[in-house]
């Protein structure tokens, strides 16, 4: 019995003393990359298109029938219209599209004497770096505003006078 203990004593220590290692897996198999798809090239037809044929005179509709016996004249071809020279006035002509052109007029006047009285309000170096360039920005909304009095955009005018008072409203305050 001493001899089964002492040779399990043995095997003990043996098994103890000994490294069990991991085994590492096997590395991975290498990917394969996929050959890239073949490129589909359409032809494209570059031929301009076909213009219709162009007709001598006008097919006859039910409101006007042809006359009898009458050659029908040959429309001569229209002339080109060139456009006019510039004018040598340094004020561009201006379309009014408004019925009411003195009721613009006036409510653009407002707005603009309105802007120029709220900038004429604010000392431009008082003012810190941000501020001074709000202000340069309502002085430019200003003058286009004057400008579009001057050529009678009323409307232009008018939406740039209030940006130009908006602006220094928000300096004043």
């Amino acid at each position: 019995m001493k001899r089964v203990a002492l040779l399990l004593a043995l095997c003990a220590g043996a098994a103890a003393c000994g490294k069990v290692q991991a085994k590492a897996p096997a590395p991975p198999p290498a990917l394969t990359v996929p050959e890239p798809p073949t490129r589909v090239v359409m032809p494209v037809n570059i031929d301009p298109p076909v213009p219709p044929p162009v007709t001598e005179k006008p097919a006859p509709t039910a409101a006007t029938r042809p006359t009898v016996g009458r050659p029908t004249p040959t429309p001569s071809p229209t002339p080109v219209a060139t456009p006019a020279p510039p004018t040598t006035d340094s004020t561009p002509l201006v379309l009014q599209t408004s019925a009411n052109l003195a009721d613009l007029e006036k409510k653009a006047l407002e707005r603009v004497e309105k802007a120029q009285k709220d900038l004429q309000r604010i000392t431009r170096k008082s003012l810190g770096k941000d501020a001074q360039d709000q202000y340069d920005s309502a002085e430019r909304f200003f003058r286009m505003a004057s400008d579009a009095m001057k050529m009678k955009n009323f409307v232009y005018a008018s939406f740039c006078a209030e940006k130009a008072s908006t602006l220094a409203e928000l300096l004043i305050k």
